[in-house]
């Protein structure tokens, strides 16, 4: 008998019903649309016998909370142990907390940029004269470069903190790119589907919402590549995406890790044609039901 499977999803703005017709297409039957905002949510997330979530963690950002919470609760204990999800249940953790994904990674032996501080800015404030400038602040679970910023010297941290809504913040070391970009890949069942380079905006962050544009990278050298396969398998992200930096050092630095990726139609051109949410759905149904 065919599987049952839902797509968890938290608002409209992204691409989360193309996914969804894609599924269905490559599939062949219908697949269920479960917005978590919902009070009834994980009722009928009860209901699949596959999930796929598209559940950000930048969620709480955008009015979301609910999702969020939702989410938690699922990967908690919420849901039979029966039901598959897509990425497994670890891998969330990882997608909601900047700080879990950087200590496991290094655990994993792989490079990630010194985390100067953790905490909330009442817990923070003082500690801004030990923190090595510049250094990146940022919340520990959230994305899009929301609450985010470069620090150039105490003065700047010290306003920042000011200023911070009441979240967790991650404050890590300021890693130069040897080449004036960042790396994002993107994984489609495990396997590297897309590489491309994004340039990095006048404020130091790399983010397509800063203005960051985008580049192929076809050329991207096997080491960094391998880094994140490394890196994807040791925190159980099989669909999702990576942040690098090469590092001036001749390092390999992951800078972020997500258990979601999902993209507005309008990347695909910026990605060379790639559609990247078609390719999401074939692997998916390949994953699924076997269908080629």
């Amino acid at each position: 008998m065919a599987k049952r499977v839902g797509i968890l999803y938290e608002s409209d703005e992204w691409s989360d019903w193309k996914l969804h017709r894609e599924l269905e297409a490559a599939l062949g039957r219908p697949v269920a649309m479960i917005n978590m905002e919902a009070d009834n949510c994980l009722d009928a997330a009860a209901e699949c016998e596959v999930l796929v979530s598209c559940v950000f963690a930048s969620a709480v950002f955008r009015g979301h909370e609910h999702a969020a919470a939702s989410m938690n609760a699922l990967v908690h204990g919420a849901l039979p142990e029966s039901v598959e999800l897509i990425n497994p249940r670890r891998a969330h953790g990882f997608e909601v907390s900047k700080a879990a994904a950087a200590q496991a990674l290094e655990a994993a032996g792989l490079t990630v940029p010194p985390v100067l501080g953790l905490g909330r800015p009442e817990e923070l404030r003082g500690a801004e004269e030990r923190w090595r400038y510049p250094c990146v602040i940022k919340p520990d679970c959230g994305g899009r470069t929301t609450h985010t910023a470069v620090l150039h010297d105490a003065s700047q941290a010290v306003a920042f903190l000011e200023e911070a809504p009441d979240l967790r913040f991650i404050v890590e070391e300021f890693i130069p790119a040897r080449a004036g970009f960042m790396t994002r890949m993107e994984l489609v069942d495990g396997a590297l589907a897309l590489v491309v380079k994004r340039s990095i905006a006048p404020n130091g962050l790399s983010s397509y919402h800063e203005g960051s544009t985008y580049e192929l990278y076809p050329d991207c050298p096997e080491p960094v590549r391998e880094a994140v396969r490394a890196a994807a398998a040791a925190l159980d992200i099989q669909f999702g995406s990576f942040d690098v930096i090469e590092g001036a050092d001749g390092r390999t630095y992951l800078i972020d890790a997500n258990s979601v990726s999902n993209v507005s139609e309008d990347c695909t051109e910026l990605f060379g044609g790639l559609d990247l949410m078609g390719c999401y759905a074939e692997a998916l149904a390949r994953r699924i039901d076997g269908k080629a």
